[in-house]
């Protein structure tokens, strides 16, 4: 008789209660820290649900899902620092971005300095 170990991956991705986000981004959050946590697997090793994909309109690239939305931002704000995290901004205004984000670097995202406030993106559905 053999026994087996089963490694279970026990990570809170708790948002930052000093974070400013919409209630789409927050929804989007709550779902994504419950996927990967019933996929029992570790940022780097989960792929998402069909579901979450579908549901926030996750977009594949280079082997990564990146979740997009919208940024507000400050003087501190540094677009650089997204860009090194794996993601990118496109500028619409002094205060204002789009933004893609893959989802294993979204933890250190949420706290980059200069962001006053974080929207997820909409999916757009025919009606």
């Amino acid at each position: 008789m053999s026994k087996t170990e089963h490694t279970v991956v026990t990570t809170d991705y708790t948002l930052p209660q000093e974070v400013s986000a919409s209630a789409s981004f927050r929804m989007f959050w709550d779902t994504w820290t419950a996927d990967l946590k019933q996929s029992g697997k570790t940022l780097d090793e989960y792929i998402p649900s069909e579901r979450l994909i579908q549901r926030f309109v996750l977009r594949p690239q280079n082997g990564e899902y990146l979740v997009t939305g919208f940024l507000h931002t400050n003087d501190e704000f540094n677009v650089d620092a997204l860009t090194q995290l794996g993601g990118y901004g496109v500028k619409y205004n002094d205060s204002m971005y789009s933004f893609a984000i893959p989802l294993r670097s979204l933890p250190q995202f949420v706290t980059l300095p200069g962001i006053t406030y974080i929207e997820a993106a909409s999916p757009v559905r025919n009606r």
